[in-house]
């Protein structure tokens, strides 16, 4: 069976990584949100993030390559930086702003994963379909962060 090479193990190290930080910091975020369906997606978020970490792992084991995992939160630390940096003086700013700089993260990540060579078709399309459905998941949350605005 063909290992997978240093660099792909890198960036799917650091994609599983960056997924166990968005579920800690979608939880920790969703506990202060007081719109019942925003906190709900918000929370959605956090668990699908943790699903996609371990089903990401799962493929890596099936692969049979070991993934060292690190609790680093720097990616997590930078993207409430640039949240505080980028929302806007409006009601709901920093949800958007926070969706905005999840999304460019999550499309850098796994954009650089499916760049690489991998002859494993299923884990590139796993990994399609992660990327695809947390985009929907932050244009979710963007919406209804909208709405809980404008129904005020």
């Amino acid at each position: 069976m063909q290992t997978i090479t240093n660099s792909f193990q890198t960036k799917i190290r650091d994609l599983v990584n960056f997924l166990n930080e968005i579920a800690k910091g979608f939880e920790r975020i969703a506990e202060e949100i007081d719109n019942h369906s925003l906190k709900t997606a918000m929370i959605a978020v956090a668990m699908e993030s943790e699903q996609y970490a371990a089903e990401i792992k799962g493929q890596v084991a099936y692969i049979n390559t070991e993934m060292m995992l690190s609790g680093n939160t720097a990616i997590w630390n930078e993207i409430e930086m640039n949240t505080e940096q980028q929302a806007v003086l409006v009601k709901g700013g920093e949800i958007d702003a926070l969706c905005n700089n999840c999304d460019a993260y999550f499309t850098r990540l796994y954009e650089d994963v499916l760049m690489e060579n991998c002859i494993y078709k299923n884990f590139k399309d796993i990994i399609t379909y992660q990327l695809y459905a947390a985009k929907c998941a932050f244009m979710k949350i963007k919406l209804l962060n909208t709405i809980r605005f404008n129904n005020n």
